[in-house]
């Protein structure tokens, strides 16, 4: 069985401030990372925050990124961005430290209404690889 390009990551259910997820659920997310590289996946996708847990519990995708950058060694970490959920000086500030403590293997993916030109203003900020949309969903 051959390892699709991008693996997308089993979301993680609970936050720090939950005892019954806590880290454990992180764990899984980064050894299904390294196995993803292990196996030959060219990158992997992290999650957006699901239902599974009330929002303020959430791991912010931008925190499950850097784990997964930091676990990991040679697999592209893309992570999606709702552009009218985050600003752009917050996410080049993200990107530019995340890159300079994992290399250039951060891909930010822009999604929903506004993301072209967020995508814009990110890259006039920050040089790392930049995506608008969901290639596998023309709905994002």
């Amino acid at each position: 069985m051959t390892t699709p390009a991008t693996v997308t990551l089993d979301p993680v259910h609970h936050g720090l401030v939950d005892p019954s997820g806590g880290s454990r659920d992180l764990d899984a997310m980064l050894d299904e990372a390294r196995e993803a590289e292990r196996a030959g996946a060219a990158a992997v996708l992290v999650p957006a925050a699901g239902a599974g847990a009330p929002a303020p519990r959430h791991w912010p995708a931008t925190a499950q990124a850097l784990a997964v950058l930091l676990a990991t060694t040679r697999v592209r970490v893309i992570v999606p961005i709702r552009a009218r959920a985050w600003d752009v000086e917050a996410v080049a500030r993200f990107a530019a430290s995340a890159t300079g403590l994992a290399g250039d293997r951060l891909v930010v993916r822009v999604l929903g209404a506004g993301a072209p030109a967020f995508a814009t203003r990110l890259q006039s900020r920050w040089s790392g690889a930049v995506e608008v949309g969901d290639p596998e969903s023309a709905a994002a």
